[in-house]
């Protein structure tokens, strides 16, 4: 029998390695005020909730250190044990600073009526969170947030030790407590999976593959990250009926590459989203200028982890378009261009060359998904809009309408791709210069398949 509580089993080997994770993550699930139930009732069942989860799952009670950490090397992180928080839960009561849950679903909640300071109990990316005995960096924290009418509740996961399936693994966890139900039986099995060999490294005769682009100058105190004052988060949705519109076009025959079998509904929202962000920047670059696409991608399936697996399996596809190519060339062809460089990326010598490519440097602060990113010129997408079991039933909270990545400093050029419903609506959580936002709040084309929610 395997030893869960063995938390030297949960020090991921590479892709968990990188000092750009060492951030929460966060998500924002808002619920309205359940019919005869006190805030005291949903304040223990989310305390016994996490504290089951905590407790079952040994490395999600745990807090994360870095170890090794010197100049030129950025050390490795991993969990250790340590006490359970005094308190199981942050508690706060918003009722007269933020609208309530009636006005936040009638707008869609919005980013501009979220106050991610007073609904998050940790900062979020890009600010990093520096463990100490004092403020151990737990794996998982929880705040829930009362306002008029309703109830916020933020997840807050710790980045190196697992990516966004993992996180919303957490969600489903303290789901399946808060519905009194037990944890399914293969469930230690695949949460606790041993991480340390997860992914076969390359032998010294299998060459690495370039990920020279992954590479950058680390942030530091003497070279901050400088956040853009004239940036800001927005909230696009993509109904069911529009991303259906939208794949029809991007599959028409004509511009489409002859060499690529299909395209999914996520290859026409990137290339939409591509094309049309572009578009508004086209008249300030010349028409040359290469745009780089970043996505990211799930290496599960490559290495036969099933989709409950909750570590780090992230790597990246990178296209490359100019502006006039972008601008010109009908949705067909970027939308398959954008398939086959993912075909050409998303196979397991890839992820394992890049996972080698991270174990084999010193300092890997050096290194991130987006790496030699221009924020004028690129964009960086990751999608989990087709994530299944993200609106769960909580029990006694019920089931949410709606889930927000709650704003963060901003960062231009970065673009979600998030489950918008229960009915499978897309968001698209995408930070643009007020100069940009304008730009594409202009374009007719893009209105024609997008609402701003904001």
């Amino acid at each position: 029998m395997a030893d869960y509580g063995d938390l030297a089993r949960y020090q991921d080997q590479a892709l968990g390695q990188l000092p750009m994770l060492q951030v929460y993550s966060h998500i924002l699930y808002f619920f309205p005020m359940p019919h005869g139930s006190s805030r005291e009732q949903i304040i223990h069942d989310l305390e016994a909730a996490v504290t089951k989860v905590r407790t079952d799952v040994p490395w999600m009670g745990a807090r994360v250190v870095n170890i090794g950490k010197a100049e030129g090397n950025s050390g490795i992180y991993r969990p250790i044990s340590c006490q359970l928080p005094k308190q199981a839960i942050d508690i706060a009561d918003f009722t007269d600073e933020i609208p309530e849950y009636t006005t936040l679903h009638a707008q869609k909640a919005p980013l501009s009526l979220i106050d991610t300071e007073k609904l998050t109990p940790v900062p979020g990316f890009p600010k990093k969170f520096e463990d100490s005995d004092e403020n151990p960096a737990h794996v998982v924290r929880l705040q829930v947030s009362f306002i008029r009418r309703g109830v916020v509740v933020d997840f807050a996961f710790e980045h190196n030790m697992g990516d966004a399936s993992g996180h919303f693994g957490f969600v489903k966890l303290v789901a399946i407590a808060m519905r009194g139900e037990d944890f399914p039986p293969s469930f230690h099995k695949v949460a606790s999976r041993d991480r340390r060999n997860i992914i076969s490294l390359l032998g010294p005769n299998e060459p690495m593959l370039d990920h020279s682009h992954h590479k950058r100058p680390p942030v530091t105190d003497a070279a901050p990250f400088i956040p853009r004052r004239d940036a800001r988060y927005h909230v696009f949705r993509f109904t069911v009926e529009n991303m259906n519109k939208l794949k029809r076009i991007a599959s028409q025959r004509e511009g489409f590459d002859p060499d690529v079998p299909f395209i999914s509904t996520d290859d026409a929202i990137c290339a939409f989203c591509w094309k049309h962000f572009i578009i508004a920047r086209k008249d300030r670059f010349p028409a040359d200028t290469t745009s780089r696409y970043a996505r990211q991608i799930d290496g599960r399936k490559l290495i036969g982890l099933p989709p409950e697996y909750m570590g780090e399996v992230a790597h990246t596809m990178s296209a490359w378009m100019t502006f006039q190519q972008l601008a010109e060339a009908p949705l067909s062809t970027i939308a398959s261009y954008l398939r086959k460089r993912l075909n050409e990326t998303n196979n397991l010598y890839h992820l394992r060359s890049f996972a080698t490519f991270i174990a084999r440097e010193p300092d890997k602060s050096t290194i991130t998904y987006s790496g030699k990113f221009n924020p004028d010129v690129d964009i960086g997408c990751s999608s989990i809009r087709t994530l299944d079991g993200v609106f769960p039933d909580f029990g006694r909270l019920g089931r949410p309408k709606f889930i927000r990545r709650p704003p963060s400093v901003p960062f231009p050029s970065t673009l979600v791709l998030y489950p918008g419903s229960p009915d499978g609506d897309c968001d698209a959580i995408g930070c643009l210069t007020d100069a940009d936002f304008e730009a594409i709040s202009a374009n007719p084309e893009w209105n024609k398949y997008v609402e701003h929610i904001g």
